[in-house]
């Protein structure tokens, strides 16, 4: 009997592997430890897979992780959270009435510029009409000398400073200024004669 026992003993004990234990001996085994043994050559060469992995989008479970993110999402930080973003909300509001504040500063100087500008531009129509009024007026003194005698208008001319005189003269016809020079002193026709020559046109 115990020769029989220890016979069935003996045959259960050569009897073939069964199938789960094939599967973790020639599968489950190697592939574990493959998986090992790349985590410590990638961490040996400073790769952090559980980062790229993270960056991927899965999430690993049994990381801690989740736990972390409980914690860091705690009411403390909401708090500080909260704080942190009014704070930006503030600096925000702040940018902004900066940015209002020189908005108006702008256009308070630009509506003086184009006061400036306005005033500038009746300035010179004053200016042009005063010119043109002053043109037209001294036509005028021309048109009167230039048909007074030579003998009148000499001794008028020589009672003037000589900047009118040079001025009046200079736009007479030569026939007028030849009659007025021959009823002035020599010595005044000379010198008017020659301060219009010299007089830059």
């Amino acid at each position: 009997m115990n020769k029989q026992q220890s016979i069935k003993e003996e045959a259960e004990e050569t009897r073939s592997p069964g199938k789960l234990q094939v599967f973790f001996l020639l599968i489950f085994v190697p592939i574990l430890f493959l998986t090992f043994a790349t985590l410590i050559v990638l961490t040996i060469l400073d790769i952090n897979v559980f980062e790229k992995i993270e960056e991927a989008g899965i999430d690993i479970p049994f990381t801690g992780e989740d736990e972390v993110s409980e914690e860091i999402n705690g009411p403390e930080d909401q708090a500080q959270q909260i704080v942190s973003l009014e704070a930006q909300l503030e600096e925000k509001d702040l940018e902004l009435q900066r940015f209002e504040q020189e908005i108006i500063s702008l256009e308070d100087e630009n509506d003086l510029l184009i006061e400036e500008q306005k005033q500038l531009l009746a300035e010179i129509e004053s200016l042009e009409n005063a010119g043109e009024s002053a043109r037209k007026e001294f036509s005028e003194v021309v048109a009167v000398y230039d048909e007074m005698d030579g003998k009148e208008a000499a001794p008028v001319i020589l009672n003037l400073n000589d900047e009118n005189a040079i001025r009046i003269l200079s736009s007479l016809s030569s026939e007028k200024l030849a009659e007025i020079f021959a009823e002035m002193p020599s010595e005044d026709a000379a010198r008017y004669t020659e301060l219009i020559a010299n007089r830059t046109p």
